[in-house]
């Protein structure tokens, strides 16, 4: 230990050094021009990064907190790599966040000029004029009429009367006295001519829904879960932060978002796992199977000769993307054409890394546990194991599908088409190229995460 410490010292201190230098030159410009939360965010983990960095190599202390006690923990190489990693994602991270927000903002309506959607207290209800039916499941269907007062915005406190409150089978809910709602305040010169309630206000209901599902993982998944939580939150800030307005700027989607997947993939894994071989394989095996995915479904596209454009019979919001295309500059514009494709291996990310992963963790307990393997043996006995899975997961992915499809697919069922009819339709093409898209890059990623697993685990047999 004494001769590998100066050894890791001398590579990974002028690292440190750099990782919380560079924060710090961030952190000064950002106070010049002004930063955003993400930019802070993103900074501060960099420099984080420097300072861990800097404590490991310099051999200072660490305070043990299950047994409350000062140790030295010994310098691996696969803790700095991890915290070398991690911190370089952040760099990454804040380039291509910056990018990103250079996407120039989509003209909005006029129709939408002098309209604030803000909270609102039901403090009385003036009239019922509402009844259900029992052929409709005893939906609600007329009005009620209502006294609120807003609790957020400029007109906070101020309350209005007669204040209706819409209900038909498609939109609008009965309200009660105390109920939060939310309203669209439609105001001219300063003061408030409309109000409109939108709906029962539901974000304190689904913060509480979303609480028990955070509860629930940190409980059964302990220490593990709270990483996979940390990840979460991570891909769903690249999504909505990176991916989607670079999408929106015209950047090309596959690129885009194949490297957004491994981007997320790579940093997931280390700091789930760390940085070893189990975790190489689960990398190599995620991306060559969101890669098959990309390939197949780029091929049945172009075979049933489909794409974004023809999504419009699963959804009509392609419509909506077609008006802000209209919009941006021909150079710039949102590539809706491959929009298909993208959605699949965004689909498919989330199975094909369990597959991976799976597939990692259990040619590394087969080696560990008989070290005699050859890879011969050891990829046999890997591709039984990922055999098992591939039924699954790929049942998994397409009654996923089918699930979000099934209002479409009782729809259409009713209306009883001929075969030749059904199968001419874009609107099955879709979904076949989403479902089978996704399943056969789930499929793929056994094979390729198992031959991965036996050049990283195996060893040649003994002649």
């Amino acid at each position: 230990m004494k001769e590998k410490r100066p050894f890791l010292s001398r590579i990974f201190l002028p690292v440190g050094l750099l990782f919380l230098g560079g924060a710090l030159l961030l952190f000064i410009l950002f106070l010049g021009r002004g930063a955003r939360p993400l930019e802070l965010l993103s900074t501060g983990f960099l420099a984080l990064g420097g300072v861990v960095l800097l404590w490991k190599t310099l051999g200072l202390p660490t305070l043990s907190w299950r047994e409350k006690r000062v140790e030295r923990k010994p310098l691996t190489l696969s803790s700095l790599l991890g915290v070398t990693i991690l911190s370089l994602a952040a760099v990454v991270f804040l380039w291509a966040y910056q990018w990103a927000q250079q996407t120039p903002s989509i003209p909005q309506s006029t129709v939408h000029a002098g309209i604030t959607y803000e909270k609102g207290r039901v403090l009385d209800i003036t009239k019922n004029q509402y009844e259900t039916q029992q052929d409709f499941e005893d939906v609600p269907v007329g009005k009620q009429f209502l006294t609120v007062e807003l609790t957020s915005g400029d007109y906070a406190g101020q309350r209005f009367y007669e204040v209706v409150n819409n209900m038909s089978f498609l939109y609008g809910t009965p309200v009660k006295v105390g109920d939060s709602v939310t309203l669209a305040v439609v105001y001219e010169d300063g003061t408030v001519t409309d109000l409109v309630l939108q709906d029962f206000d539901r974000s304190s209901p689904l913060l509480l829904v979303l609480a028990l599902f955070l509860l629930l993982t940190v409980l059964v998944g302990g220490k593990v879960g709270a990483k996979s939580l940390l990840s979460l939150c991570l891909t769903f800030v690249c999504m909505f932060s990176i991916l989607i307005p670079l999408l929106i700027g015209g950047a090309p989607t596959l690129p885009t978002v194949l490297a957004m997947c491994a981007f997320v993939t790579v940093v997931d894994f280390v700091l789930l796992t760390g940085v070893n071989k189990k975790t190489l394989c689960a990398i190599l095996g995620t991306v060559s199977g969101v890669v098959v995915a990309a390939v197949f479904g780029r091929i049945a596209c172009e075979i049933l000769r489909v794409n974004g454009y023809k999504t419009y019979e699963v959804d009509s919001t392609i419509e909506a993307l077609l008006q802000i295309k209209q919009m941006q500059p021909v150079t710039k514009s949102l590539q809706i054409g491959d929009l298909l494709v993208g959605g699949i291996l965004i689909a498919a990310l989330g199975a094909v890394n369990d597959v991976a992963m799976s597939i990692s963790s259990a040619m590394k307990e087969l080696i560990t546990v008989n070290p005699d393997l050859s890879r011969k043996e050891l990829f046999k006995s890997g591709i039984t194991i990922g055999r098992d899975m591939v039924g699954t997961m790929t049942n998994t992915l397409i009654l996923a599908f089918v699930g979000a499809s099934l209002v479409m697919m009782i729809y259409l069922v009713s209306l009883e088409p001929s075969y030749q009819q059904l199968m001419s339709t874009a609107y099955l093409s879709v979904e076949a190229v989403q479902a089978l898209a996704s399943s056969a890059g789930v499929i793929l990623a056994v094979p390729l995460s198992v031959l991965f697993g036996t050049l990283l685990f195996g060893h040649k047999a003994k002649k």
